[in-house]
């Protein structure tokens, strides 16, 4: 059950016709993978369809597109046999994978798919259990794709640009089953990605089925349509016949309640689960759906949300929704890469603040920002903070708003009310202070539960002779589900670096 493209636009930005070879156990030899691209190249795979695809170039890489090719540089997107050689030429030349796809499942287009996992994979590396917000090459994930349909399309793609992730594909379609189950062979997958059936009533998200405890993320493209007739009227008003551009079967395409109604059975799942899952996300061909969607969720007290619209080309679109029930907080890139003018009623907050960008008169010495910033930070009483000094970056965590006056005035009464400490207590303190550092997996341990975590980073770009230089202090908020406390820290920080420019600027 993989989800039909709604708009049905017959180019290379939507492609979903179905195509060719019935028989799964066809494996010709030109299809041998030829990409030599490594899988942890991500600035590779984050490029590759920024632009049009040239027809004409992967003809001549591929003797089987060529064939198909008009001319030798056009696509016929009303041919169901081209549509599907395409697929398969874009997976085997740029992600070294082979498929096999039946002539009456859906065939996606991978540009649209591939969008999908790009963001999937900013989502989990800026909100890692680590807070390194960078991709982890050792980080082992697992996903689960629901409705993975006939080409396995999402794990493929995933497992061929991140080697330590690992996927569990779920469909209630025994013929796509079938057909995921051989991709996964035919790419030496098997190990890496589980492909089970399961009964159409049964919950989307088995965790307790497949004795799973927790998973990294749920994902899923639902079916667009609330009914066949919806299909066929769209169809329609877009002066087209209405299978002409998918010949999927319905179980693929129509749903009850349509994409609303599926997402919604997941996340009224995820609110048994929770934090048994870290994302769950689904990709969305409606922005209407979005909007109705965001509302639910913060209907039921979730504001850990992410949204993200995917544009290959100039007109497709589509949007991407995805919750969680964690603190750690998501990069702006993956949670507010949406348009702004139709979606900011319904955005996130923002992870990222500039606490300050300001234009000095003098020279200033980024060594005596970062000494301020550093001393900021160390009269608070912060559970962890770490600085590095050669990223001018630093990381911290609290209990709460410890930089408050309120806070301050509370720590000094309880300080003065302590009386001094008895024998036992000396002796308690000198062993304290002579029990070995924590190591890291205790620290990791320490901050996880703490109420706001935070990254600071100090930039200073220095103007030509002669001209102003400029400062910024970016705040990033990794942990927490109090916004005003990220807002509060980050104003509390602006006033202490403008202290120091003014400073500065008046010597």
């Amino acid at each position: 059950m993989q989800s039909a493209d709604g708009d049905g636009d017959k180019n290379e930005e939507s492609y979903i016709s179905a195509g060719a070879e019935e028989n799964p156990e066809a494996c010709q030899a030109s299809r041998i993978p030829v990409s030599t691209v490594t899988a942890s190249d991500d600035e590779y795979y984050r490029t590759l369809y920024t632009r049009e695809l040239d027809f004409h170039a992967l003809g001549e890489r591929d003797r089987e597109l060529a064939s198909l090719l008009q001319g030798g540089s056009r696509l016929d997107f009303a041919n169901p046999l081209a549509v599907m050689q395409l697929t398969k030429t874009l997976l085997r030349l740029h992600f070294g994978l082979l498929v096999d796809l039946p002539l009456d499942r859906l065939c996606p287009p991978v540009p649209n798919r591939h969008n999908y996992i790009l963001w999937l994979k900013d989502l989990l590396d800026s909100s890692s259990p680590s807070y390194s917000q960078i991709y982890e090459p050792e980080r082992p994930v697992e996903g689960l794709d629901i409705g993975t349909g006939a080409s396995l399309i999402y794990p493929l793609l995933a497992c061929a640009q991140r080697p330590a992730w690992t996927f569990i594909a779920t469909d209630v379609d025994a013929k796509s089953i079938a057909y995921a189950r051989r991709n996964a062979e035919l790419n030496s997958l098997q190990s890496r990605i589980r492909v089970v059936g399961r009964d159409i009533t049964a919950p989307l998200v088995p965790l307790d089925d497949l004795n799973i405890e927790t998973i990294d993320f749920v994902m899923v493209n639902p079916p667009f349509y609330a009914s066949e007739s919806e299909l066929l009227d769209l169809a329609r008003q877009k002066s087209r016949p209405p299978h002409s551009a998918c010949t999927g079967a319905p179980i693929e395409m129509v749903c009850e309640g349509g994409e609303v109604g599926f997402v919604r059975r997941i996340i009224d799942e995820s609110l048994i689960l929770k934090r048994r899952v870290q994302w769950y996300t689904a990709m969305l061909g409606k922005q209407s759906s979005l909007d109705v969607l965001v509302s639910l969720l913060k209907e039921n007290g979730i504001d850990n949300y992410a949204m993200k619209t995917f544009v290959q080309g100039t007109k497709t679109r589509r949007w991407a929704l995805g919750w969680s029930f964690h603190s750690r907080r998501p990069s702006v890139r993956a949670s507010r890469g949406v348009e702004l003018a139709t979606t900011k009623n319904i955005l996130p907050f923002p992870t990222e603040l500039t606490a300050l960008r300001k234009r000095v008169s003098c020279g200033i010495d980024p060594e005596q920002l970062e000494r301020t910033l550093r001393t900021t930070m160390e009269t608070l009483d912060l559970v962890s903070w770490n600085w590095d000094a050669l990223l001018s970056r630093g990381v911290g965590f609290a209990d709460g708003n410890v930089w408050s006056r309120a806070y301050r005035r509370r720590k000094k009464r309880q300080y003065h009310m302590t009386t001094a400490p008895s024998q036992g207590d000396e002796a308690s303190a000198d062993k304290a202070k002579t029990s070995p550092d924590p190591s890291p997996q205790q620290k990791l341990r320490d901050v996880v539960d703490c109420a706001f975590g935070f990254a600071l980073s100090i930039r200073v770009e220095h103007g030509p002779r002669g001209t102003t230089d400029e400062v910024t202090l970016a705040v990033r908020w990794l942990q927490g589900y109090d916004y005003l406390l990220f807002e509060s820290f980050t104003g509390m920080l602006r006033s202490a670096i403008l202290r120091t420019v003014r400073a500065q600027d008046e010597k």
